[in-house]
Parts: structure tokens; C-alpha cells; sequence
């Protein structure tokens, strides 16, 4: 039995030749995500895509799990930040048009950005990838509670983040979906406005 990859950054860089170094890594193993998926690429084949020597992608990571997994980290802090700012929005009397505002600016980043998807992906491959992506998913519906919050104020906590998860997992699925042909795909956007709109009104009389 294999140990399980470390996906622990070992080192972040501070100066500017490193900073440079890092953020070529991250886009080469970006590319190569979306061009062959997790299992076809290596750390040798980040570096030459990077135009740097190995030795300087393994002083920043241990494996390529944890490229995929830094990845992920800014890919959700993206979505931080945009829940971060809907939040500012509620309470609001048109909840409806928020909500579908805030679907649009999610979508926005499947559409624009083909290796969100390929990320996505390889979250899932293994263990330990699973486990952090279900940390960054917590992240968000913990964020996301409050907005549901102010539209349903008589339900408990305990509930309230549960509607917020059930919305991060049908959304983050769903634009999965909506990217899967590598063409983005409007109406299945508006297809999960609609259903997440359906589910909140039902949640909100769910007294």
C-alpha cells in the first residue's frame, strides 16, 4: 500500500525570482490538467512546461497532488471572495434576482476558465485529494449560511448550513455539468437558477 501524497506546500516563496517560479508551476500543471487530466502528467513534465528545473518545483511541492491541491485552494478562494461580496447585497426584498446574480458570477468562472473543471476533477482522484476538497467545500457553505440565513430566519443553524451545502454540492456539480462538452452551456445555468430558486422557496415555507 502507497503512502498517501503530502499536499503540504513546502515552501512559499517570498522573494521575486520565487514568486515568479511558483506562479509558472501552478499555470503549467493548470495546462496540463486541462490537456490530459491528473493522471497524465508528471512533476518532470511541470517543469518543462514551466521552462524551469525540477528541482525547483519539488522545493515548492512534494508531488504534483499537491499542485492540484494549491490549485483548489485559490480556485475556492475565488468563490470566497464572491460570497463574501454577495453577502453585502442581503437582506434584500428581490432575493430571487440576488440569487441568480450570485449564480452568474459562479458560472462566470467555470465558463471563462476550462481548468476549473480539470481541478475539480482531480480533487477527487485520491483520498487525501477528496479530504482537502471537502475542507474548501465546507468553506464555502459555512460562508454561504448566512446569506441563507436572511432568508430563513425561523430555521436552526444546524439546518441552515445543510441548505447551504445541498446548494454548494447541486451547484459546483451541476456547472461541472454545464463545462463537460468544453463549451460553456447558458441554459443549464439557468436551469440551476431555477432549481435552487424552487429549493429556497420550499426551505423558506418549511417552517
Amino acid at each position: 500500500m502507497t503512502d498517501a501524497p503530502d499536499l503540504e506546500v513546502r515552501h512559499r516563496p517570498v522573494q521575486a525570482r520565487g514568486r515568479v517560479r511558483f506562479e509558472a508551476i501552478l499555470r503549467a500543471a493548470r495546462d496540463l490538467l486541462a490537456e490530459r487530466g491528473v493522471e497524465g502528467f508528471t512533476i518532470d513534465d511541470v517543469a518543462v512546461r514551466a521552462d524551469i528545473p525540477v528541482g525547483s518545483v519539488y522545493q515548492f511541492f512534494p508531488n504534483k497532488f499537491a499542485i492540484v491541491a494549491e490549485l483548489d485552494a485559490r480556485d475556492t478562494q475565488a468563490l470566497v471572495d464572491d460570497l463574501v461580496a454577495a453577502a453585502t447585497r442581503f437582506p434584500t426584498e428581490d432575493w430571487q434576482a440576488e440569487t441568480n446574480h450570485i449564480i452568474d458570477i459562479v458560472a462566470k468562472h467555470w465558463a471563462e476558465d476550462p481548468s476549473r473543471r480539470a481541478v475539480w476533477l482531480a480533487m477527487r482522484s485520491t483520498a487525501v485529494t477528496r479530504t482537502a476538497a471537502a475542507a474548501h467545500f465546507r468553506q464555502l457553505a459555512a460562508l454561504l449560511e448566512p446569506i441563507v440565513a436572511e432568508l430563513t430566519p425561523h430555521l436552526p443553524v444546524e439546518r441552515r448550513l445543510m441548505v447551504a451545502e445541498v446548494i454548494v454540492e447541486v451547484s459546483q456539480s451541476l456547472l461541472h455539468f454545464s463545462v463537460s462538452d468544453g463549451q460553456p452551456r447558458p441554459a443549464m445555468v439557468e436551469e440551476l437558477k431555477r432549481m435552487l430558486r424552487a429549493y429556497l422557496r420550499a426551505v423558506a415555507l418549511d417552517a
